[in-house]
């Protein structure tokens, strides 16, 4: 089975559930020595703190490295949005990028109070602002689905603030003092890049205390223990026992728990690790110190082991089950979907699904002609849009004839008589009245298709529903008579065509001030 990476890279991450741990120790509690029994106590809460922290450190991270003043274009500070210009073109350096969407993302700051949250009026263009903890939980969302397309102001009210918010604001309450915001807005075009970008600069953050006040100058600190060049992920995975704990309770006494979580944190209180307290690992005794290191191994082997266990596969297709965007008490599945890629919107606003294999059970392959047929009442069940996207190995567009990386409901499709639709997914192009409905893939290397849903219906929702298989329709080859003998051995066969290779500048960014609109 393929990895289901490139869901996990879009909007609607794919998370993944509970897998069985790999053992800790092999004796049941009774039978250990004292020291042996405080080890396993030890590495049983090693295990789940790790699973529980994962998160809470990689959205840390994360957030630093985004506002750190030396990322320039990458980066924005704090209340400040960075907007995406320009949809995906070959050669760009966002892997999986929506190829119908503008991204915005921007890191709140709620540690001086309150925010104000601006969106101008869209006059009915879809956008979805997705507001998400430090822990990676969805907390609100903003747009076409929940609030609607008008201009308004909302305020994110930072835990345990009791001030006074101006008249005819909505307030919402954050469960951390830093949040995540990451807007997506409908772009089908370039053509819409000058009404999309002016509305892109009207989502603005301000805080409460500058409201109708100019725009103020940030002062942004230096962070120089903070390392730019590796990836999240890997300085998170490549933590030693001491250094993970430390630095997770240090973020717990900053980023208060969920009430449900009671269970995990009793189990934390036996290695000292007490909310709102500092964490000295040193002081442990060895017993607890070997537990410790035992426990963070097993649960990184444990995290391996549960990767892609609730995917569905149907027709070739591969889809998420789990729950996404809200976890609960599920911290394995909230782990793995941080470890993929942190800041999983809800299923209710994008569901994405992966192609993973044609109806023969082969990877989509450029050498072949395929087509996807919906049938009448069929198509994808979505509320607002569609888009089937093609991706190289890398999650980038490929370059083709007709600049063409994306197919959708909003494409001047040609449907067959009957209602259905065929869509013809190849290299080389279909005869020419076929070529309205075609997505053209690279000749070469692995071809990833992704379908696109954005406000999915509840078949999709539910699980009930699930695109056509990739069907291969490759003409019959001619009947020819048999060839006559030859005396010499035959020419060697031409080499296979080869793609060539073609780049393109990356995708240009700039940031909002942040003003009052």
């Amino acid at each position: 089975m393929r990895r289901f990476a490139p869901l996990a890279l879009s909007l609607s991450v794919a998370v993944l559930a509970w897998a069985p741990a790999p053992a800790v120790l092999g004796a049941p509690a009774a039978a250990l020595s004292p020291a042996a029994a405080a080890t396993e106590a030890a590495s049983q809460a090693a295990m789940e703190g790790y699973l529980y922290f994962y998160p809470l450190v990689t959205m840390d991270l994360t957030r630093r490295q985004f506002t750190h003043p030396s990322q320039g274009a990458q980066g924005a500070p704090a209340n400040t949005f960075l907007h995406g210009r320009t949809l995906p073109q070959p050669g760009t350096a966002s892997p999986w990028a929506n190829p119908d969407m503008l991204r915005s993302t921007g890191w709140i700051d709620l540690t001086a109070g309150p925010v104000v949250l601006s969106v101008p009026d869209t006059q009915g263009r879809l956008y979805t602002l997705t507001l998400l903890d430090m822990w990676t939980d969805v907390f609100a969302t903003l747009g076409k689905r929940s609030t609607g397309t008008a201009k308004g102001n909302t305020v994110i009210v930072p835990p345990g603030w009791t001030g006074t918010l101006p008249s005819g604001m909505t307030r919402i309450n954050a469960p951390t003092v830093h949040v995540w915001a990451k807007n997506l807005i409908q772009t089908d075009n370039a053509a819409e890049y000058p009404a999309v970008h002016a509305l892109q600069d009207g989502f603005v953050l301000t805080p409460l205390a500058e409201w109708n006040l100019p725009a103020q100058t940030q002062r942004v600190k230096s962070d120089p223990s903070l390392d730019l060049k590796i990836a999240v992920r890997e300085q998170v995975e490549s933590m030693p026992t001491d250094a993970f704990f430390t630095y997770a309770a240090e973020l717990l006494r900053k980023n208060p728990p969920h009430t449900t979580d009671q269970p995990v944190l009793a189990q934390l209180r036996r290695v000292g690790l007490i909310p709102g307290r500092t964490f000295d690992f040193d002081k442990l005794d060895h017993p607890a110190k070997q537990g410790m290191r035992r426990g963070l191994r097993a649960a990184r082997e444990r995290m391996e082991a549960a990767s892609g266990s609730t995917l569905r596969s149907m027709n070739g297709w591969q889809q998420e089950t789990a729950s996404i965007g809200v976890y609960g008490n599920a911290y394995l599945r909230r782990a793995l979907a941080s470890q993929a890629q942190p800041g999983s919107g809800l299923p209710e606003d994008l569901a994405v699904l992966l192609l993973a294999a044609d109806s023969q059970g082969a990877p989509v392959d450029g050498a072949h002609r395929y087509a996807l047929r919906f049938e009448s009442g069929q198509l994808p069940p979505a509320g607002a849009l569609w888009s089937l996207a093609v991706y190289d190995g890398l999650g980038l567009p490929v370059a083709n004839m007709l600049n063409r990386y994306a197919l959708g409901d909003r494409d001047p499709l040609r449907y067959n008589a009957d209602g259905s639709l065929d869509v013809h997914i190849s290299y080389a192009p279909p005869a020419l009245d076929n070529q309205t409905n075609w997505l053209p893939v690279p000749a070469i290397g692995p071809v990833t298709v992704l379908l696109r849903v954005y406000a999915p219906g509840p078949a999709l929702v539910d699980g009930l529903w699930m695109p056509p298989a990739l069907i291969r329709d490759e003409p019959e080859p001619i009947a020819q008579a048999p060839a006559p003998e030859v005396t010499e051995a035959p020419a060697a066969p031409a080499p296979a065509p080869q793609a060539a290779a073609v780049t393109a500048p990356p995708v240009k960014t700039t940031s909002s001030p942040a003003k009052k609109p």
